[in-house]
């Protein structure tokens, strides 16, 4: 029932907004990396969120971490929103983002510990704890913000991490079924979405969408009980698509928040893959990884993530370097 609400909401509430947006002209006032076609609607996220918000107040019970949750996704779902209706500036988005993860962290979702591939778990100090819980949110928002270059990718990433959320939340030696009824709403939400989304895309999501995905996935990371290394596998190669190319702009003399099209889907694209097979391939990758994480151990998880390192290593060394896209 949860997954057939979300999903019908967002289907609904994604076809009224293309309507709207294509009658009222609300295409969105920016040309990004990310999306080059202005005669689109980028309000897809509003339908997400909706869906989204709506379902997890009617099936899920409140707590802190859980009100937390919606706050710091309404403050990341409004940025984005303003972001894709009036292109603010990055310090600007930057601050915002401030303010929802601290207030999220405040309210509870915060790393406290980590199983310990050698047994038993890691605890870390208050202060470390809120320092990593900061950094992973920030990491994957801005993740899902960047792999929202190509249709179907972003909502098909965070597809992939509700599947694994959900099976993961009821092993038995997990047992969390009050997690595994978010991942189904988080599910629904975006697939009703992609339904609109998918190649070739009748609606983008926009910053409001990817930047609340990546919020979302972080957060329900954390609140499932430090699930990082799940979530890393699965995007594993886009965190270190994101950290390379902060990195490469750094040493360009640019700022690590500038835009350009030298992403690993860009690249793949400009290597002659066509835009669907690059999606599929993507999301194919992070599958595999995915279903690593569910049927492997900690010592299995972490010499796949050394894995998705050494394969990234390569990629940047065999496709990143060697020429730029004009």
């Amino acid at each position: 029932m949860p997954l057939l609400v979300a999903g019908g909401l967002s289907w609904i509430l994604t076809w009224l907004v293309k309507d709207l947006g294509i009658k009222y002209g609300w295409h969105g006032g920016q040309q990004t990396e990310q999306h080059n076609d202005r005669t689109k609607v980028r309000l897809g996220g509003v339908a997400i969120y909706l869906a989204f918000l709506i379902g997890f107040l009617v099936f899920v019970p409140l707590d802190l971490p859980r009100i937390g949750l919606l706050i710091g996704a309404t403050i990341i779902f409004i940025m984005g929103l303003a972001d894709d209706l009036y292109p603010l500036p990055a310090w600007i988005k930057i601050i915002i983002q401030v303010i929802a993860v601290g207030l999220a962290i405040k309210f509870g979702i915060r790393v406290e510990q980590i199983n310990n591939p050698l047994g038993g778990v890691i605890v870390f100090p208050a202060g470390l704890g809120v320092l990593i819980s900061a950094g992973w949110l920030f990491l994957t928002i801005n993740t899902i913000n960047v792999l929202d270059g190509l249709d179907g990718l972003a909502g098909g990433m965070a597809s992939i991490f509700a599947v694994v959320l959900f099976w993961l939340s009821l092993f038995m030696i997990v047992n969390q079924p009050e997690m595994a009824l978010m991942a189904v709403l988080l599910l629904g939400s975006v697939v009703g979405f992609l339904y609109w989304n998918w190649y070739p895309a009748k609606i983008f999501m926009g910053d409001s969408g990817s930047n609340l995905l990546g919020f979302l996935i972080g957060a329900l990371a954390i609140i499932s009980g430090g699930k990082l290394a799940t979530a890393s596998l699965i995007l594993g190669f886009p965190i270190l698509d994101l950290l390379w190319s902060g990195w490469r702009r750094m040493r360009q003399g640019r700022s690590p928040f500038s835009p350009d099209r030298e992403h690993l889907h860009h690249r793949l694209l400009a290597a002659g893959v066509t835009h669907p097979t690059v999606v599929k391939l993507i999301l194919a990758t992070s599958a595999a990884f995915g279903v690593a994480a569910l049927l492997a151990g900690a010592w299995i998880k972490l010499l796949c993530l050394a894995l998705v390192g050494l394969i990234m290593i390569i990629l940047i060394r065999t496709v990143f370097l060697p020429k730029k896209i004009k």
